[in-house]
């Protein structure tokens, strides 16, 4: 990687920084994305308490009270043909044309469905409950995995219960845990862009610039930063596309998954490179140390425009927080998601449920991360975002944020603190 170095450049800024009309439309459009972040905050916690799309059984399977002669070869006849007519017609019949097996249909059926009063989500008898005249006549099988319909007495091995367990994490902890702390950490961040506004160079442009980052630090940055967010867009398509984009029509959304799937997959090499390369590259300087903590006690001077910020070399604790997320996180992401590329081949039915909560969790997780390293490194601090797109940040901004950093490149005893 290239050497940091300080050189001066034509002075494009004077340093008295003129913040008046360009600070203040920074405030006002952080106002305005809050007050649309709430709404769809407040909609989305509606939704989270509305109950409108929680899974509960409404009918239970039982014996009909006029067949009391049903005898053991009945019910297993009726349990085959039961079986036969919801599977596949081209495994196990019957024929679209041929006759329907004795004790299916007409009035000879042999089973009801009732419907369940007060119907309880956690009352897990309620999917299955056969009675007295079932029971005795239907051997529990010795391991099946999947879900049925059928009356059998091993319908909690049928159903999985675990499934419901993972049902609800996917649909509920997964799905509504991410929009809530995506709307919210983004609610967050433009409230303080609105009352705090965009953190200044507050002495100004000096002028004078030092190399903080080289061409291949930027190359790998950018493209394991692309990576993500393809990632990220491509993973909440699947994830929310039914509520996001079916509104848009069932074709669409259709193609947008088929993109959106095979993408998924696409952005991944890269993505694992990239952070790869990041471990190697940066991991070092990015070791906590004592200087943190008082970074973190002081909110890493966000919060006042005196220059005389916390100390920090050329990681500050906030940027090793990100550091730390990104290689940690990325890799349980991409850990879960090579098992997930080949299911079942290391891991069986339940370790495959557990790698995909885990998977989604902590996907919607660092969205939210990112997005404050988003907002910081754009629209939050002015000159930030300079370090990775030219390399090059002022002098000025190097002195109020990573002190330590600038002293070691200008030889100052300062920089041996």
């Amino acid at each position: 990687m290239p050497q940091d170095s300080v050189h001066a450049t034509p002075q494009t800024h004077g340093p008295v920084l003129v913040r008046g009309r360009d600070f203040k439309a920074y405030r006002i459009g952080g106002a305005i994305v809050a007050v649309l972040l709430a709404i769809a905050l407040a909609a989305q916690i509606w939704e989270l308490f509305d109950g409108d799309a929680r899974t509960i059984p409404e009918y239970r399977w039982s014996a009909t009270d006029h067949t009391p002669e049903l005898g053991g070869v009945q019910a297993s006849e009726l349990v085959i043909a039961r079986t036969k007519l919801q599977d596949e017609r081209w495994r196990t019949g019957p024929a679209p044309d041929g006759d329907a097996p004795d004790y299916a249909f007409g009035n000879e059926i042999r089973l009801r469905s009732t419907q369940i009063e007060d119907p309880d989500p956690l009352l897990t008898e309620a999917w299955s409950n056969p009675d007295s005249e079932v029971l005795p006549v239907i051997k529990p099988s010795e391991e099946v995995i999947g879900m049925s319909s059928l009356p059998y007495v091993n319908a909690d091995l049928f159903e999985r219960p675990f499934a419901r367990d993972w049902r609800l994490g996917l649909a509920d902890i997964a799905t509504h845990l991410g929009a809530l702390a995506i709307l919210g950490f983004s609610l967050l961040l433009a409230l303080i862009l609105a009352v705090r506004g965009r953190v200044p160079i507050a002495e100004g442009r000096s002028g004078r610039t030092v190399k903080r980052f080289g061409l291949l630090e930027r190359a790998n940055h950018w493209m394991t930063s692309t990576s993500f967010i393809m990632l990220a867009l491509t993973g909440s398509a699947i994830a929310y596309g039914d509520t996001l984009i079916r509104p848009f029509g069932d074709e669409f959304l259709g193609a947008v998954g088929w993109l959106a799937t095979w993408g998924h997959m696409m952005f991944f090499p890269p993505f694992a490179l990239g952070l790869l390369v990041m471990a190697f590259a940066w991991m070092r300087r990015n070791l906590p140390s004592k200087l943190d903590i008082e970074w973190l006690r002081r909110g890493g001077g966000f919060f006042s425009d005196d220059p005389d910020n916390p100390p920090a070399r050329k990681f500050n604790a906030g940027q090793k927080l990100i550091f730390w997320s990104a290689i940690l996180g990325g890799a349980i992401m991409i850990a879960s998601g090579v098992l997930l590329m080949f299911p079942f081949y290391f891991l069986g039915l339940d370790g495959m449920s557990w790698t995909m909560l885990t998977h989604a969790i902590v996907g919607v997780l660092l969205i939210a991360i990112f997005i404050g390293h988003i907002y910081i490194g754009t629209v939050g601090m002015q000159g930030a975002i300079e370090a990775m797109w030219g390399g090059d940040v002022d002098t000025n901004w190097a002195r109020e944020h990573h002190d330590l950093w600038l002293d070691e490149l200008e030889g100052k005893r300062g920089g041996a603190r």
